[in-house]
């Protein structure tokens, strides 16, 4: 999945942890895991290792990244009692669930069956820069996932409370929206639509699951996000 997909879960995920724990820095904490994987495979594996490797998901992507995050969160909680760092393997884990990692074992149980698999990606960014901005799904995650950042933050930007929430409710019908014609695609066997591009069956579902979790998630918390 995308970037904007795999932010915008992160945050709803945060979302309901913050909720239920009161402390609203655990939503950036999640989100930023949920990006995390990316932000440092894809840098690494098509930039630096672009001549050999030429992969984007390498460390960041397989479950020896979540083991670790698991043990310094859980370090970092008896010590200080802080959930940041376990909000922040609850991202990551949601990363590799909408990247199916279980589909690529050598890197998701990396180091256990070998080494990484090289790949050969030609201008890897400027492709996933024109996917990104041709798929209709990202947008729609892209402003909602504004909306909850700017609600979540009201404490520090109050003046904008008014536009978070207004951003919010809107979302959640695009979402809505998202998720009929997401299901619309699989069930009509699109190969590829504006909902994202590259997409195949399985992708659509994976929208409308993330998109029905969001409206759901946003909804069920309007009154932490005060939105209404």
């Amino acid at each position: 999945m995308y970037i904007a997909c795999h932010l915008f879960l992160g945050l709803i995920l945060g979302l309901a942890i913050a909720g239920r724990l009161g402390d609203r820095r655990l939503i950036g904490f999640c989100a930023l895991g949920a990006v995390l994987p990316d932000l440092l495979d894809k840098p690494v594996g098509h930039l630096l290792l672009a001549g050999s490797l030429d992969s984007g998901r390498i460390f960041g992507h397989g479950l020896l990244f979540l083991a670790l995050l698991l043990v310094a969160g859980i370090a970092l909680e008896r010590r200080r009692r802080s959930l940041a760092l376990l909000a922040v393997a609850v991202g990551a884990l949601s990363h590799q669930v909408l990247d199916a990692m279980w589909a690529m074992p050598v890197t998701w149980y990396f180091p256990l069956l070998g080494p990484y698999e090289p790949y050969e990606v030609a201008d890897y960014f400027g492709n996933a820069i024109l996917a990104e901005v041709s798929s209709l799904s990202e947008w729609i995650f892209l402003a909602a996932s504004t909306g909850i950042a700017l609600a979540a933050c009201r404490g520090f930007c109050p003046d904008l409370s008014g536009v978070a929430a207004t951003i919010v409710r809107v979302s959640v019908l695009l979402l809505g929206i998202l998720v009929l014609a997401s299901l619309f695609a699989w069930a009509a066997g699109f190969p590829e639509s504006i909902l994202m591009a590259g997409a195949g069956p399985e992708d659509y579902l994976v929208l409308a699951a993330v998109g029905a979790v969001g409206a759901i998630g946003a909804i069920g918390h309007r009154e932490f996000l005060n939105t209404g």
